[in-house]
Parts: C-alpha cells; sequence; structure tokens
C-alpha cells in the first residue's frame, strides 16, 4: 500500500538524516530526553481518543527555526503532562507572531520519528494560551494529538473531548469504508503552523487503489479531507472550509490549491 504524501515525506526525512549523518558533529536536535529511571518514575500513558495526530511515518515536521532552549511554559506544560526533561536540552524551536504581539512557539525534541514531544502554543485574548501537544514516550505517549487551553496562571485544561465533539470528522462508518478502499487513518498536516494558527486534517487513498470520488475528496481524488483546526481567540474551533488567507499555499505545492474546494477565494 503506497500513499503519495505520506511516502514523500518519508523520502524527504530519509535525505535530511542522511546529510546530517555526513556531518563529524553530533546534531543538536538528537534526543536528549531523560529516560525513565525505573517503574517509580514511569507514567501511565494516555488511553482516550486524542485528534488525528502527526503523520506515524513522517513524524514531527521539520520546519524553519532554530535550535535553543525550551521554553519555560512548554517545560511547565510537558514536564505536568509526566514528560521527563533534561533541562540542559536543546530543542527545535520555531517562533510564530501570535495575539497581540505575543510570541507562540512551536517545539519538538527532534524532527521525524525520532521526536518524543511536539507542542505548539497559540496565544489567545484575556491572557489565554492554547497548545496542540503530542508525546511518543517521553515516557508519555499520547494517543494521538491532544488540545489544551490555559487562562492566566490557571494550570492548562484538557479540552480534546470538547474539541473532537464539536469536530465534524468522518465517522467510524465512513472511516471504515475508506480503510476497505486503502485509505489511511486520518492525520494532521501541520507545514503552515509557522505562519498559520491552523492545522488541516487528511486521509490518503493508495496511489495504486483510485477511489470514487465524493464530498470530501480533493486534489482529483489523491487526498480526503477531515476539515480544519483553527485557533480563534480563546479557544480552538472546526471547520470544514476556511478563507485562503488562513492556509496560505502556491501552485508548486504537492497539495493543488486552485483545485481545493474547501478554501475560500483562492
Amino acid at each position: 500500500m503506497q500513499h503519495r504524501y505520506l511516502t514523500t515525506s518519508v523520502v524527504l526525512l530519509s535525505l535530511m538524516i542522511c546529510s546530517a549523518c555526513t556531518s563529524s558533529r553530533e546534531s543538536p536536535l538528537a534526543p536528549r530526553l531523560i529516560p525513565p529511571a525505573g517503574e517509580s518514575s514511569s507514567v501511565a500513558a494516555v488511553r482516550d481518543e486524542g485528534l488525528p495526530g502527526l503523520p506515524d511515518v513522517s513524524g514531527a515536521p521539520d520546519l524553519p527555526g532554530r535550535v535553543g532552549s525550551l521554553p519555560p511554559d512548554a517545560t511547565r506544560l510537558l514536564t505536568g503532562l509526566g514528560c521527563v526533561l533534561d533541562g540542559s536540552a536543546k530543542v527545535l524551536l520555531t517562533e510564530v507572531m501570535g495575539e497581540d504581539g505575543r510570541r507562540d512557539v512551536m517545539v519538538s525534541d527532534d524532527i521525524g520519528t525520532r521526536y518524543r514531544y511536539w507542542l505548539r502554543s497559540f496565544s489567545g485574548s484575556g491572557g489565554t494560551t492554547g497548545y496542540l501537544v503530542q508525546l511518543k514516550g517521553c515516557p508519555v505517549s499520547t494517543v494521538g494529538m491532544r488540545a489544551y487551553i490555559a487562562r492566566g496562571d490557571a494550570a492548562p485544561l484538557d479540552v480534546t473531548a470538547s474539541v473532537l465533539a464539536n469536530s465534524a470528522l468522518p465517522d467510524a462508518v465512513t472511516m471504515a469504508a475508506y480503510a476497505e478502499a486503502g485509505v489511511s487513518d486520518l492525520f494532521a498536516l501541520t507545514w503552515k503552523l509557522d505562519k498559520v494558527p491552523v492545522v488541516r486534517w487528511v486521509a490518503e487513498p493508495d496511489v495504486d487503489r483510485p477511489i470514487a470520488l465524493d464530498g470530501r475528496t480533493f486534489d482529483r481524488g489523491n487526498m480526503v479531507h477531515a476539515g480544519f483546526l483553527v485557533w480563534e481567540k480563546d479557544r480552538f474551533t472546526f471547520h470544514k472550509s476556511v478563507p485562503a488567507a488562513l492556509w496560505p499555499c502556491k501552485k508548486w505545492e504537492a497539495l493543488s490549491c486552485s483545485e481545493d474546494p474547501f478554501l475560500k477565494g483562492w
């Protein structure tokens, strides 16, 4: 079974990793999490349903940024979720202009499938901050991506269940039918989070098994659209379609924008 976008992501990631291997200097993004010291320090994995997450085969995105220290608010959140962190470790850090001139960040301890944690913050009105987080053995793991909202100095609240309840994602019956036709599980497109506070949820058909076009297919049937998750002022909201400004793209991108019925005004 082959999926065009997922396969392309793996190839590009492999090229980046191989390029890094040619350097005699140790990569500053190599995993530096302190392993759990026995059963007493291990934390049970989150088992309940999460949001569609980072692609299993490509992992954390490699977006423009720099190597730096984990920001204090991200450290507090990840530690509170059970991650065991090395305070001296460097992370991949992307800074994004947020609400009222505040700085949002996207961080991961490594790119690709080697990541153990990935986080994107979203500044909001009234001192509100939203977070999307995915953990993969720090030692905690999540099922997919999770959403949190912190108000002022209060501890972040897990709002994943609420986001799911208000998101018109394909139901289990629909996804089972897609799977039977060779379509992948839903996953998150995070490649524009360095520009906009938007994640897109999609699934990808097997390139060798074209599927029948329906109300969710786009890019000439090469992708299945599930929706957009948008951070708006102080909450996460689900949208079936968004203005093109919230999903900026160029004609040379792998996914065609001009033929995307879920972008308004392209």
